[in-house]
């Protein structure tokens, strides 16, 4: 069975984002060389629970819980949204908004490949990490049964 890691790193290379996968320490190792254009999907370690059949003598399923960052390198300095400035120029227009397409297409993506999502949901981030990273911190549970390959 393939494991949630690949899944979402094979996902992230098919809508150009650079994946990491790990603890939020060694996530936070970016910080100075997170680039401006880049979007990037920040896995944190995921939960993975075996599901067995009725009688108990087989796993049938792993189901995974988790959460993920998906952001762009920020401006400390810049708005949120229109409380210092314009709208256009601000964290949620430049960064937030075109994410939540991304997120979109990623969760879409899980759902393709058979894959059951049981919870996909996401809240707004900004400055996150020592980096200075706007977007998405994402929500998972999923199930996978086990002969997904």
């Amino acid at each position: 069975m393939k494991d949630i890691v690949r899944i979402l790193q094979d996902i992230a290379l098919n809508n150009n984002l650079v994946y990491h996968y790990g603890k939020k320490a060694a996530l936070n190792l970016l910080d100075g060389s997170a680039e401006a254009a880049t979007t990037y999907l920040l896995h944190e370690f995921t939960n993975r629970k075996s599901e067995y059949n009725d009688s108990g003598t087989m796993i049938i399923a792993a189901n995974y819980e988790g959460k993920f960052f998906l952001v762009k390198q920020s401006d400390l300095d810049q708005n949120y949204f229109a409380e210092a400035g314009d709208a256009e120029t601000s964290k949620y227009t430049q960064h937030i908004e075109p994410l939540l397409r991304v997120f979109k297409n990623v969760g879409n993506s899980l759902a393709c490949l058979s894959i059951e999502v049981n919870q996909w949901d996401n809240i707004d981030v900004t400055d996150a990490l020592d980096a200075n990273m706007d977007g998405l911190l994402c929500s998972y549970k999923l199930r996978i049964p086990a002969n997904y390959e």
